[in-house]
């Protein structure tokens, strides 16, 4: 039992996500370089190598076997372990990139530019007057200028062209809810932790004086965090 024992111990030890040993690899190469993201990469690239020679000894050992059972056997447990280490390795990678991209979510720089208009005003002259002023999205406004709802892009796009200048523009609106007003100055995990609290498909920006800066649109902050 210790000798089994010993043999998984050591083998925890290679330096290999996500083995015990590939986190070691990792927290040494992010102390040379000062970057956690070099040092992942390293272990998980070192991880993959490791479950190719896993494999590759396994059925190199088995090649002088007489047992073709036994050869099975052990090329299909070699192969069950190669799956663990690349799997998890991968899945290191993965989280590691995306947490390298929080940093770029910024509201700022991810907001649509957006034109106000009434709620009366037909669609056609809404799209024109976006197209003119290059905006991408359209926020709808009281008589008094207060922002009251924003334009959904997919139910837009669902119209038909023809419908356009007999349509409202405020029919194909969401109106305002708590939490679906975001400040310029949000990003990173408080942008992340904002869109969970109040999920929508688009987002009114706002200057921190309260003038409209924009629409942010999740699809938007979707591609950059998957995406890069």
């Amino acid at each position: 039992t210790w000798t089994a024992n010993l043999v998984v111990g050591v083998f925890n030890m290679l330096p290999g996500l996500p083995l015990d040993g590939g986190r070691v690899l990792r927290s040494a190469v992010w102390a040379l370089t000062k970057k956690s993201m070099s040092g992942t990469v390293a272990a998980a690239w070192t991880g993959r190598a490791l479950a190719v020679v896993v494999l590759f000894l396994a059925v190199w050992e088995g090649r002088g076997q007489t047992d073709a059972g036994a050869d099975l056997y052990t090329i299909m447990w070699a192969a069950f372990i190669a799956a663990f280490i690349w799997i998890g390795a991968s899945q290191s990678l993965t989280v590691a990139r995306l947490r390298d991209r929080i940093p770029r979510l910024q509201v700022r720089t991810l907001t649509r530019r957006a034109i106000p208009v009434t709620a009366d005003l037909p669609l056609s002259e809404a799209l024109r007057r976006a197209a003119a002023s290059g905006a991408r999205a359209v926020v709808i406004v009281d008589h008094d200028g207060r922002p009251t709802a924003i334009v959904h892009e997919a139910s837009v796009t669902a119209t038909p062209p023809e419908r356009h200048p007999w349509i409202q523009v405020g029919a194909l609106a969401r109106a305002l809810r708590p939490g679906m007003t975001l400040t310029t100055d949000l990003g990173g995990e408080r942008l992340l932790a904002a869109l969970r609290a109040a999920p929508a498909p688009e987002y009114l920006v706002t200057e921190p004086s309260g003038s409209i800066y924009g629409v942010l649109a999740a699809a938007d902050v979707e591609h950059v965090f998957l995406h890069g």
